[in-house]
């Protein structure tokens, strides 16, 4: 069998989905209003509860302007496996919402659209570094971003005062709180059962990895290190990922500071041991801040900029894109993307529904997140953080996805059985090496 590299699948499976695009008509045919097809644009986007309302008031606003009509489509619940079936199907919508993070994978599918930058109506208004996150390792985009973040840090400020603690400055500064939350009854109930961190380790959908990622940055460390002629090797062998692994176990297993069923939950588990008082810090993005002030602590937290490691203070950021798929309805899913960037669509993700930011911070430059929001210094300091310190995962790696479950999966093991950090991350390493190598995209 012959090995085609990644690159060149991904120019046949995308010139695949391109045909399809004008099936309708006769692949190459000119007649380009009869490649459109008819009815509603189909627009799946991972979201739920108070964020449905969200981005229904954006696609309301944009058929109001247009007069374009509207499908959504809207869980959480399995929404790429839900997607991976509908392209199986040859049912895949017109548009989808989805993180930044799956760019490499969809690609690697085939069942997104190139986007020629240049022709977006008001490209030149977004930040560079939110169309960095659309950009896969050739420098070709594939998406159009809508929202950014970058994660903070979330403190119990009733518990600060209660024991006489200040925010934490640095990875010591966060040890010595979480113990003091763990074992001195910041609740002041009289029971031993708070502690001091609040982690979503779960391996779904990379969760555990997706959290440790800011502490490998803060310990100078990196997931892979070029090899030059657009090869790389994995570099989570060094001793800048061990110290950031051992710190990390750490907290689970010699201070046992991490809620107990840390290793199962996933952010929705997180969240909600936050709000009812199980944990007192919470690493997480600046979506919480309305998730939390809709809850009994609103008022009894606050936001601080991530601790910095031993290396510097960079924080894990993210991004939200608008994919248009192969097959779709091309030009009315660009009307639809053009929207979606411009102020008015940014706003109404930002505060239409208050208890649901999409927009979390605004890839249009022209519009201000601390303003909008009426001068909250929360999101002030999101924005800070996010300009300084951001700092994104490797999304523009072929299938990233797969990068970050491995990872995932090796660290939570590791914390389960509370190993060596070392020889784990040998081990993981071998298995980065490994999914690059079938990605077409490894050293040697």
């Amino acid at each position: 069998m012959v090995r085609v590299p990644w690159r060149d699948r991904v120019l046949v499976a995308s010139a695949a989905g391109m045909c399809a695009v004008l099936a309708i008509s006769g692949c190459g045919s000119s007649d380009k209003s009869k490649a459109e097809a008819t009815g509603p644009l189909n627009v799946w986007v991972r979201g739920a509860n108070d964020s449905i309302k969200a981005y229904q008031k954006v696609f309301d606003a944009f058929t109001a302007k247009t007069g374009i009509q509207i499908k959504p489509f809207m869980t959480l619940t399995d929404f790429e496996t839900k997607l991976s079936a509908a392209a199986t199907s040859h049912k895949l919508p017109d548009v989808v919402v989805d993180d930044a993070a799956q760019l490499g994978n969809f690609e690697t599918q085939g069942i997104i659209q190139p986007v020629d930058k240049s022709a977006v109506a008001g490209q030149d208004q977004l930040t560079d570094r939110a169309w960095d996150s659309a950009k896969d390792l050739t420098g070709k985009y594939y998406a159009v971003p809508f929202s950014a973040q970058a994660n903070i840090l979330l403190v119990r400020s009733d518990w600060l005062a209660k024991l006489k603690l200040q925010p934490p400055k640095t990875w010591q500064d966060v040890a010595t709180v979480a113990k003091a939350f763990t074992t001195q009854d910041p609740d002041g109930d009289g029971k031993a059962d708070t502690y001091g961190l609040d982690v979503p380790g779960s391996t779904t959908r990379g969760y555990i990895s997706w959290y440790w990622s800011s502490l490998l940055w803060e310990a100078g460390g990196s997931y892979f290190k070029p090899a030059g002629n657009g090869k790389f090797a994995a570099n989570l062998d060094t001793p800048q990922a061990t110290q950031s692994v051992q710190w990390f176990e750490d907290q689970f297993c010699t201070n046992k500071v991490v809620q107990p069923s840390a290793l199962n939950d996933t952010t929705t588990e997180a969240n909600k041991a936050f709000q009812t008082g199980v944990t007192g810090m919470y690493f997480t993005g600046p979506y919480a801040y309305a998730t939390m002030d809709a809850t009994a602590i609103k008022g009894k937290y606050v936001a601080v900029a991530p601790p910095a490691g031993p290396a510097n203070g960079q924080t894990l950021a993210e991004g939200t894109d608008i994919y248009l798929m192969a097959g779709g309805k091309t030009s009315e899913a660009k009307k639809l993307a053009e929207f979606m960037i411009t102020p008015e669509a940014q706003r109404l993700g930002m505060t239409a529904v208050p208890t649901a930011t999409i927009v979390r911070l605004p890839v249009n430059k022209t519009v201000d997140a601390a303003t909008e929001h009426q001068g909250d210094d929360r999101w002030k300091l999101a924005q800070q953080v996010y300009q300084s310190d951001g700092h994104y995962e490797d999304i523009n790696m072929p299938n990233w996805t797969a990068l970050r479950q491995a990872t995932s999966d090796g660290l939570n093991a590791l914390v389960a059985k509370c190993g060596d950090p070392a020889t784990a991350l040998h081990t993981l390493n071998d298995k980065l090496n490994s999914i690059l190598k079938t990605q077409g995209v490894a050293a040697g």
